[in-house]
């Protein structure tokens, strides 16, 4: 079978991924039928669009679907008004139940994107950062949405040696992979001063229509205030408020 052109390949690539985000997943087969295409042909475009993280492959089940490199686009592609206008309220509640700052952060390539957020009362409090960029890995919100990227895209993203910001600042790629790890496990991240010595803060994921993290949704105090164990017992209530916000998140389309 003759290869196929540039120009054929990349038109069979794009409508591949336009069929792939009309579906939750696909086979090989599947997909050849829906693109009229040789099985043959139909792996070689998913290898290929694997390889640059546009799809990925669920190891259980065989099947493909979006990647966080096609799914990324998407969401720069539509902006943060859809998450900004779900999550406003819950955000509004929560820091209303807890009496501290709460935030929505995206990942944009390697910072943490501060796109909401609303400020506690209390005297001693934590400014808001909505519009800011700050090093992910040095955010709670930014090492849950970490946790999700592809290892391939992380060493893209960070040199070896992460640069301090303060003291407590993992100090390397080795670490913050090893902190992503535990992240993915327990289901949330903690930043115990690692951006600003005095700020301690808790992050979980709120998950988008593919069923992946499409943002964080953290709380963060002062240290006087907050002890690693504090961050921890409200995980529970940060989880509730963030599956609200995804449930409400799918019935806005977003």
């Amino acid at each position: 079978m003759p290869k196929d052109e540039p120009n054929d390949a990349v038109s069979k690539s794009l409508r591949a991924l336009l069929v792939l985000a009309a579906h939750e997943s696909l086979g090989v087969s599947e997909l050849s039928r829906e693109l009229d295409v040789a099985v043959s042909t139909a792996h070689r475009l998913l290898n290929i669009m694997r390889l640059h993280d546009f799809v990925e492959q669920d190891m259980d089940s065989r099947r493909y679907r979006l990647g966080p490199a096609a799914l990324n686009l998407a969401s720069q592609a539509r902006g943060d008004h859809d998450l900004v206008a779900v999550g406003h309220r819950h955000l509004a509640q929560l820091c209303v139940q807890l009496d501290e700052t709460v935030n929505l952060v995206v990942l944009e390539g390697p910072d943490a994107l501060f796109v909401d957020g609303i400020q506690s009362r209390q005297p001693l409090r934590v400014a808001t950062r909505t519009g800011a960029r700050l090093p992910a890995y040095a955010t709670a919100g930014g090492k849950v949405l970490l946790a999700h990227t592809p290892p391939s895209i992380l060493r893209s993203y960070y040199p070896a040696e992460l640069r301090k910001v303060t003291r407590h600042t993992l100090p390397d790629r080795q670490a913050l992979e090893r902190e992503l790890e535990l992240t993915r496990e327990r289901g949330y991240a903690l930043n115990l001063g690692e951006h600003l010595a005095e700020v301690f803060a808790i992050a979980v994921p709120v998950n988008g229509r593919h069923g992946r993290p499409a943002a964080a949704l953290t709380v963060a105090g002062p240290s006087t205030r907050w002890t690693r164990r504090r961050l921890i017992a409200a995980a529970p209530m940060l989880t509730a408020t963030a599956a609200a916000i995804t449930r409400d998140l799918r019935e806005y389309g977003a």
